[in-house]
């Protein structure tokens, strides 16, 4: 199934803090929303929460957004480590990314960087990233995985 919306780029602002831009996007994908990009604007909308610290209700912006149809479990519980990650906590963050990868034949790419950034957030949660990030995807994404975050 092939996915519109904004994607990477409110990660991208995420990373950089820029609530006020993940908020303007997030009021452009949900005024008028047919349907099919409400996931992305529940989603902005949780990462400039998370963002500005609140992640209780950066968790439920992104459960109102989960449909039977969109994201698939792995990228919501992917998702939720992103706002986990935002909101100061990687150990939690790390937990989410432990469901987003467990027995998975293929991986997001994007889950590398995000298990990195989890380990230069926590450098003691290394070992269990480590681990986790074995659980799943094919061996070539495993060992991409591995050395991310060996550079973090």
């Amino acid at each position: 199934m092939s996915r519109r919306g904004y994607g990477d780029e409110t990660w991208r602002l995420a990373r950089e803090g820029d609530a006020a831009a993940l908020h303007r996007a997030a009021d452009l994908l949900l005024d008028g929303d047919p349907g099919d990009l409400s996931y992305d604007g529940h989603r902005a909308r949780a990462f400039a929460l998370a963002v500005e610290g609140d992640p209780d209700a950066a968790l439920a912006q992104l459960n109102e957004g989960w449909t039977e149809d969109w994201p698939y479990p792995a990228a919501y519980a992917a998702d939720t480590a992103r706002v986990r990650l935002l909101a100061g906590d990687p150990a939690r963050a790390l937990g989410a990314l432990q469901l987003a990868t467990r027995g998975a034949d293929r991986l997001d790419p994007a889950l590398a960087e995000l298990f990195a950034d989890v380990v230069r957030a926590a450098p003691r949660l290394r070992s269990r990233a480590a681990r986790a990030a074995l659980r799943g995807g094919t061996a070539a994404q495993r060992l991409r995985t591995a050395l991310a975050m060996l550079r973090a």
